[in-house]
């Protein structure tokens, strides 16, 4: 049945591949844990919601993050669900289960002044990989798209004449995301000059062997040019993620925009920027008024 599910989220419910091996490595280990602590050999044959609050009780005794718990947690109860909707069971034992609470942590992101100091400062010579990776930097910075969706846009993607990019996102949800003139126009100069032979249905960026570009990789381009800019502790492309729609919603744009642009299904989850602007106002408050 796990088998069953797990086709159930990649073929039916298009979950990325990372996030059905999560869900997958989440059952099974529930699965060795009721094996080990109450002989039950099977993930729903027996199990009751004692169980799964005992496993809650024992992850967070393992130091588990509140985060990570609840993560696991979700997938449970997707497990579930869906055996309820096969009608393999006859009630869900996770149907009243609650995860620990997560603290809220503002999103980390770079300055505008350290962002405009990256792309006018900072050297970026000729050079095939200089130039690629600027390009990306700045396409992560204009567009605010995801480390994943930046890997898999291809140059067919590349819309010229509406100065925009397609962009692949969760769960094959597709948007258009608009880029400014001279983003465009550098992509279009990089691609002529470096990438000539290469059809439109090939990845937009390539490492130097002309293989498509691997996560780690870029991880490693952005901690390594933020860090010529920035004292932050976290440099990644996900930082730039959140500089991008805190840059936007601090210069007046909407959050339904930002939601768009970001490619969330739900406004709760664009509003946790909201607060970083607050604490800019805090700041400034603090600095401007006389009794503050």
């Amino acid at each position: 049945m796990l088998e069953t599910f797990l086709n159930y989220l990649k073929n039916e419910k298009r979950y990325s591949i990372n996030t059905v091996i999560a869900y997958e490595s989440d059952l099974i280990q529930f699965r060795d844990f009721l094996l080990v602590y109450y002989d039950l050999g099977s993930l729903y044959d027996g199990v009751e919601s004692l169980h799964l609050r005992s496993w809650t009780v024992h992850l967070i005794d393992a130091n588990n993050s509140a985060r990570t718990v609840n993560r696991k947690l979700t997938s449970l109860k997707a497990f579930y669900r869906f055996l309820l909707l096969r009608k393999t069971i006859q009630h869900n034992p996770a149907s009243s289960l609650k995860g620990p609470k997560v603290s809220k942590k503002l999103p980390h992101f770079v300055s505008e002044n350290e962002m405009v100091r990256l792309f006018d400062e900072v050297v970026f010579d000729d050079e095939f990989e200089n130039e690629r990776n600027r390009l990306i930097i700045e396409l992560l910075y204009a567009t605010g798209v995801r480390l994943s969706e930046l890997i898999h846009i291809k140059r067919s993607d590349i819309l010229i004449y509406e100065a925009s990019i397609k962009v692949i996102g969760k769960r094959n949800k597709e948007r258009v995301v608009p880029i400014y003139k001279s983003l465009l126009e550098s992509l279009s100069a990089y691609l002529k000059k470096h990438q000539p032979s290469i059809d439109a249905d090939g990845y937009l960026f390539l490492t130097k062997k002309g293989a498509k570009l691997y996560p780690r990789l870029v991880y490693r381009i952005v901690n390594t040019y933020l860090s010529a800019t920035t004292t932050s502790e976290k440099r990644s492309p996900h930082v730039v993620r959140h500089t991008f729609a805190t840059h936007l919603l601090n210069n007046g744009a909407e959050l339904n925009t930002i939601k768009e642009l970001l490619g969330h299904t739900s406004l709760s989850a664009t509003q946790v920027y909201t607060h970083n602007s607050i604490e800019k106002l805090k700041k400034i408050y603090q600095q401007a008024h006389p009794r503050a």
